[in-house]
């Protein structure tokens, strides 16, 4: 990938031109130790590899560093297109190598993944339907997005991000936040966002489709191997709620991580 990246100027307009008020809001999740994570990922620890006065100098200063240690999938991140394989297939249609992924060599690990700069929307489906938080066994389908891009006033676009809001947020730090059923869109809802154009999708939950996914992940499949539309995870959308926007200027950059399955993100909305 080339270490220029050309911004698409009218994505970049789109974006620009739905700030108001010039606030930022954070779209992220705090990375701290313990915090919830999918149960087939590993989760978040930080310890100081050297602290302070381990070391002092002449003149008194001493310094600490810090290790980290994490799965890519934990906290608030991206999924880059090797996350998912089909029949043994890869997004390009290669046989899958693990090897070549772990390598650092795979052309769809985060390392291939652009800083996204345009314009987000924002499906607020929880303020929609009027409640805090979306039933564990909720679906959202087609009809759901639309009536919610309806509501807010805003069509979808070739070039945007659309961010999903369940509320699911309610359950972070808790139990239920990592819960075998949760609300998301099942291959209907994903199927009409790929088809009006969103290059980047995310939500407020641990898994981007309708969970329980141990058996299959059609949503995955159909965005990352079919439309080649990275997904993002464990968003925290009730800031950006609570200031009413449902358009703004969306910002985000992946690690570029060789042999990485996703990075962590710390997106932003400019409302």
């Amino acid at each position: 990938m080339s270490d220029i990246t050309k911004l698409a100027l009218a994505d970049w307009n789109r974006g620009i031109g739905t700030v108001r008020a010039g606030q930022l809001v954070e779209l992220g999740r705090v990375f701290f130790s313990d915090m919830p994570h999918y149960p087939t990922h590993p989760d978040f620890a930080i310890s100081l590899h050297r602290r302070h006065g381990d070391r002092v100098r002449t003149d008194g200063a001493s310094s600490a560093s810090c290790h980290w240690s994490f799965g890519g999938h934990t906290g608030t991140h991206v999924d880059a297109l090797c996350h998912v394989s089909q029949d043994g297939r890869m997004v390009d249609g290669a046989p899958v190598d693990n090897d070549l992924i772990e390598s650092g060599a795979c052309p769809h690990d985060a390392a291939s993944l652009a800083p996204v700069m345009t314009r987000g929307v924002l499906f607020d489906m929880a303020r929609l339907d009027g409640v805090d938080c979306l039933s564990p066994d909720r679906q959202l389908s087609e009809q759901d997005l639309i009536r919610a891009e309806q509501a807010a006033g805003f069509t979808l676009e070739q070039g945007d991000v659309a961010l999903i809001r369940t509320g699911w947020s309610c359950h972070w730090g808790g139990a239920d936040y990592i819960a075998h059923e949760t609300p998301g869109p099942g291959i209907g809802a994903a199927r009409w966002l790929a088809d009006r154009g969103a290059v980047l999708v995310g939500s407020d939950t641990a898994v981007f489709e309708k969970g329980p996914v141990t058996d299959a992940a059609p949503v995955h499949r159909l965005l990352l191997l079919e439309r080649r539309i990275p997904i993002m995870e464990n968003l925290d959308l009730d800031a950006l709620s609570a200031t009413g926007a449902t358009t703004f200027f969306f910002a985000a950059l992946p690690l570029r991580a060789r042999g990485a399955t996703a990075s962590p993100l710390r997106p932003v909305a400019v409302i």
